[in-house]
């Protein structure tokens, strides 16, 4: 009895000196050791309120009021701060004299990232020790080999942990400053050490959009720099889902992202579409060297149509430059531009296009000033609703008696063009419609405010132009090798188009009509086959059917 209760007293005893050692071990003493190293590793100040030992759950530490400062660039204030840092070891190999970490836990942090008015993020010195901040804008940058990724692998972490807290992402460079908080952030990475593939898990809610966020995947090994062989990751926002690999070497990157359906929608962005779109078997392939971002391939479908486009990006400016080519084949026009705007007029049709792009920024003021391109569209089997240009000739001819199965539609076979783009101003060149009734050439410029200013020349069919010709004077007037050729000017919007004759090249037409009437007179005349009597009544019959009276 007096051995059972010895035991028991000693159990006590050793359970009491357990407990009491967050009390007796003063864990403080060793940030004099340990903060330099943290600080120069993040290249920011550090601050620690306390730090103990702790028992349960398990044998750790726990850093309170743990704060990272901002760059001074951007200010005194915390970039990060947490509720509590908790840190747990492995409790065999601590009795052998081995420290193995097995969790860390960061309890509601606060995280604050700031683009400032030049357009540089504050996290872009973040683990570059003696970097100074940029004075251009700055992509985020690719993991640093001198960051917390490299801390955390080295100490051979089992799980990191995120529970609570919030990001938020505060935008200064644009006219009027904008913010967006992740909020009730989950985070979850485990075996996170050298030669290891480490899991990730984040969970968040980005607002004001109301927009769950999810990503889930691996990438690794770990090693000592930054390169990452294999990165393997599903994106979920919303109702889209990625799928996002690649691998990384220092500074530079290859990512390939694809998405089997994408409905705008589901975007948190607003685009400038009348109705939503749907987007199928999104494609993504891309190189990051440096500033430049190398787009091998991009490409989906849409509309019933595929869409495949390469080009490079140069970042590091407010307005960085582009270059670019795309191809469309097989998509459905009259879909496609419904979707952009609401017009009285739209083209209907299958639409193929060939282009190459260049110019600076992506905001439509800078597309307007700098955007230039040259290219080749052609669409088939399509239809012209809102306008009939057959009409539109009627209606200037002022012709009676002759009526169109559809005064509202151009139909025809083709519209094929080439187009030059330069400072906000669409030039169609060697523009052909080909039609039942007639063929139009012409060429002209169509604005990026939609503005029309085009020049067609309107050759309708044998048939057709009989028939006009007999019911309207003026039209015998535009008569040329037994067709009605009619030269319009359209002008006016996409919205509200105008048509009227280009009286110029009508004149020059009467003109040549009068002169082949001459000649033929004068060389009758010289053969003794015309008497001057007959060139009056010729005159006089000429100028009734030239003025219709």
């Amino acid at each position: 009895m007096k051995i059972v209760i010895g035991l028991l007293i000693g159990v006590v005893l050793l359970v009491g000196v357990i407990l009491s050692l967050p009390f007796l071990i003063d864990l403080n003493k060793y940030q004099d050791r340990y903060k330099p190293l943290i600080e120069e590793a993040l290249n920011r100040k550090v601050q620690l309120q306390d730090i103990r030992l702790t028992i349960w759950p398990r044998i750790g530490a726990r850093v309170a009021g743990f704060v990272v400062l901002d760059d001074p660039a951007f200010g005194s204030t915390p970039f990060t701060s947490l509720t509590s840092l908790d840190v747990g070891v492995k409790l065999m190999p601590l009795l052998s004299g081995k420290v193995e970490v097995e969790d860390i836990t960061l309890r509601d942090p606060v995280i604050t990232v700031i683009k400032n008015e030049r357009g540089v993020l504050n996290v872009s010195t973040i683990g570059r020790t003696g970097v100074a901040v940029p004075k251009t804008p700055s992509r985020a940058p690719i993991p640093s080999p001198e960051g917390p990724l490299k801390i955390l692998a080295l100490l051979a972490v089992d799980r990191v942990s995120i529970t609570g807290g919030k990001l938020t992402y505060r935008d200064l460079s644009v006219p009027k400053p904008t913010e967006y908080i992740l909020q009730d952030m989950e985070v979850l990475l485990q075996s996170v050490r050298l030669g290891q593939t480490p899991s990730l898990h984040v969970g968040t809610l980005v607002q004001p959009l109301n927009l769950p966020v999810r990503l889930d995947g691996t990438f690794g090994p770990l090693k000592e720099s930054a390169d990452i062989d294999a990165i393997n990751l599903q994106l979920a926002v919303g109702k889209t889902d990625f799928t996002i690999t690649g691998k990384t070497v220092g500074r530079n990157a290859s990512l390939n992202i694809s998405a089997p359906v994408i409905n705008t929608a589901n975007l948190p962005v607003a685009l400038p579409l009348q109705t939503p779109v749907e987007v199928n078997n999104l494609q993504v392939a891309a190189e990051v060297q440096g500033q430049d971002v190398l787009l091998q391939n991009f490409s989906f479908q849409l509309f019933d149509g595929q869409v495949t486009a390469q080009g490079r990006v140069t970042s590091g400016s407010g307005t960085p430059p582009f270059t670019g080519k795309m191809t469309i084949q097989g998509m459905q026009l009259g879909p496609a531009l419904n979707a952009l705007a609401t017009t009285r007029v739209s083209i209907s049709g299958t639409a193929g296009a060939d282009l190459g792009l260049q110019g600076r920024g992506f905001s439509m003021p800078d597309l307007t000033k700098s955007l230039e391109g040259t290219g080749h569209m052609a669409v088939k089997d399509g239809k012209i609703e809102g306008v009939n240009l057959l009409q539109e000739a009627i209606s200037i001819l002022k012709v009676v008696g002759v009526s169109l199965d559809d005064a509202k539609a151009t139909v025809f076979s083709t519209i094929e063009t080439d187009l030059a783009m330069k400072q906000g101003i669409v030039h169609v060149q060697r523009l052909l419609m080909d039609s039942h009734d007639f063929q139009a050439t012409g060429g002209g410029t169509i604005g990026f405010d939609q503005t029309l200013n085009l020049t067609v020349n309107l050759n309708l069919s044998q048939e057709f132009s009989q028939k006009l010709a007999r019911s309207s004077p003026l039209a015998k007037l535009a008569m040329k090798e037994d067709r009605l050729s009619l030269p319009l000017v359209i002008t006016g919007t996409a919205q509200a188009p105008s048509y009227a004759l280009n009286m110029k090249g009508l004149t020059g037409r009467v003109q040549a009509q009068v002169r082949k009437k001459a000649e033929e007179a004068v060389g009758g005349l010289l053969k003794g086959t015309t008497k001057p009597e007959d060139i009056k009544q010729q005159g006089q019959e000429m100028l009734k059917g030239l003025l219709g009276r």
